[in-house]
């Protein structure tokens, strides 16, 4: 009867401490229905009911009991750890396809370079924030996120109630969301409608109780883990919020991004899905810090976690990754060097932000720290600070492009640096100046030889011409007789364009870069004036 008691006791204890930590973790919006993201918390009560009940009554079964399932626990964490399934914990990051740099990263048009860091546009937007009369002390600016709206970089982030009393004085919502663009520094827009419609933002991170962010995602799907909150837009400019689902990757270790809870800003209509069914807007659902970890796992355990001189070992360059786009795609970009070298690249990879799937470029060449300091090494005696790369394509060159910003992180010059020689370096006050010394750059070294377009020449008539201001530079577009392209043709490279007018005589020499129509040119002649002087 005594033993019946206190297995009554027991259960009762046992299940009292289930139902009151389920409650916690419920209202704490973290209770998740799936048995693989809970097993430490199941066992962990279970071992700590028990042991305590054991030692209270003074019963070795009960205490017996409790260390066999913490150490049977144990035995699993070990048995899925990289120690021993380190083959699975490398296979995270999927099969990893080698691909040749030239022929699938494309060539990008330099108007579409982002030359606007998460810094800087954070700076921005908080200055059109500063323009509304009160508007500042009301909200602040929300973690602004890189995406391609309409085929348009830009950074894209919510209102969020600066207070509690702020939100408790504006429940149905903040007034809408900053677009700040990742290509002109002066196009920051305040979106405060859509279709005609006031915008009201009611699921933040800065609201409570039903409308905080985190809760509202986990009462409308509670049988995944959520991570990485990410702002996103629908093609028509409508808020959404795309939230990653995971599930264990590697028995009850590792986590791994299953789908997404894609949910409405203002609504908190919410749809789940899977990764081959997400809408063709939503930009990435695969954590940074996720992919991160997989290709060190990859590059790591190449040999197993035994491999203690690192034979064959391989990690990414940074801690951070970049994200890039191509052909409209999103991607996670991180060189790849081998284990105890600091400065040398072996190759870089491109991760698919949306599937997760993974592609690796070989090339020897430089980190991208190697490249920030060749740079800054350009511009050393104005102190200019190097922003973390952009991998772009330039005449099947795999180049660094990076912004130089003073001490007030003001935009003040850009640079271009081989990734294979990093000695190679174009820098400039403007992208056409920059590209036009890094082309420069390249026709004097041999590896322009290796691969891509030479030096091309071109004369003509002048059909068509127009004065076109970027970045306070005058470029001339020339449109020349039975030829379709437009040339672009700075005042820094010639004065004489200024002069020039329809039917004159010139010569052009040009590397065209890519099958874009208008093409940059690096020297300009006006013919009629050397013809005229004869």
């Amino acid at each position: 009867m005594g033993n019946n008691r206190d297995l009554i006791r027991y259960s009762k204890i046992l299940l009292s401490a289930y139902l009151i930590i389920g409650l916690i973790l419920i209202f704490s919006s973290s209770m998740v229905l799936d048995l693989s993201l809970n097993i430490l918390t199941i066992t962990g009560i279970f071992v700590a009911c028990t042991l305590v009940y054991g030692v209270l009554i003074r019963n070795k079964k009960y205490i017996s009991t409790a260390i066999i399932v913490a150490l049977l626990y144990v035995g699993a964490i070990i048995i899925y750890s990289p120690l021993i399934s380190y083959n699975a914990h490398r296979n995270l990051i999927g099969n990893i396809e080698e691909m040749d740099f030239s022929s699938q990263i494309e060539y990008i048009d330099i108007n579409q370079l982002p030359i606007i860091d998460k810094e800087l546009a954070y700076k921005l937007a908080d200055k059109k924030l500063g323009e509304i009369t009160s508007l500042g002390s009301q909200v602040s600016v929300g973690q602004l996120t890189l995406q391609s709206v309409n085929g348009q970089l830009c950074y894209v982030g919510p209102l969020e109630h600066s207070s509690f009393l702020k939100w408790i004085s504006n429940r149905e919502g903040t007034i809408g969301y900053i677009k700040v663009s990742a290509t002109n520094q002066n196009d920051v827009e305040l979106v405060t409608q859509l279709d005609g419609k006031d915008i009201r933002l009611k699921y933040l991170n800065s609201a409570y109780f039903l409308s905080d962010l985190n809760r509202a995602a986990y009462f409308r799907d509670m049988k995944a883990g959520h991570t990485d909150y990410t702002f996103e837009l629908d093609d028509s400019g409508r808020p959404y919020w795309v939230i990653t689902r995971y599930d264990t990757g590697v028995g009850i270790t590792e986590e791994k991004a299953i789908g997404a809870l894609v949910m409405d800003a203002q609504t908190g209509e919410s749809t789940i899905y899977n990764i081959d069914n997400l809408p063709e807007w939503v930009d990435r659902i695969q954590p940074m810090k996720y992919i991160n970890r997989y290709i060190n796992k990859w590059g790591e355990l190449v040999h197993g976690v035994l491999n203690f001189t690192d034979k064959d070992k391989l990690k990414t360059t940074t801690d951070g990754m970049n994200i890039i786009y191509d052909k409209g795609v999103c991607y996670y970009y991180t060189g790849i060097t081998s284990v105890g070298s600091d400065e040398s690249l072996v190759g870089f990879m491109l991760t698919n932000t949306r599937t997760g799937e993974t592609k690796m470029y070989k090339t020897a060449g430089a980190t991208e720290e190697a490249g920030m300091r060749s740079a800054e090494g350009k511009v050393q005696q104005y102190g200019y600070k190097a922003t973390f790369p952009y991998l772009i394509n330039i005449q099947n060159e795999p180049t660094y492009f990076m912004t130089l910003k003073d001490s007030n992180g003001l935009v003040k010059q850009y640079a271009m640096v081989n990734v294979k020689n990093y000695n190679t370096v174009g820098v400039g006050d403007t992208l056409q100046a920059t590209l036009n010394k890094y082309l420069e750059g390249l026709t004097n070294t041999n590896i322009s030889l290796e691969s891509g377009n030479q030096e091309e020449v071109i004369r003509g008539e002048v059909e068509r011409i127009g004065l076109v201001i970027k970045e306070g530079t005058s470029i001339y577009d020339i449109k020349l007789k039975n030829n379709e392209n437009i040339f672009s043709v700075s005042t820094e490279i010639s004065r004489e364009v200024a002069l020039t007018q329809v039917n004159d005589s010139v010569e052009m020499k040009f590397i065209k870069v890519g099958d874009n129509r208008y093409i940059i040119t690096n020297s300009f002649s006006n013919l009629s004036f050397v013809n005229s002087e004869e």
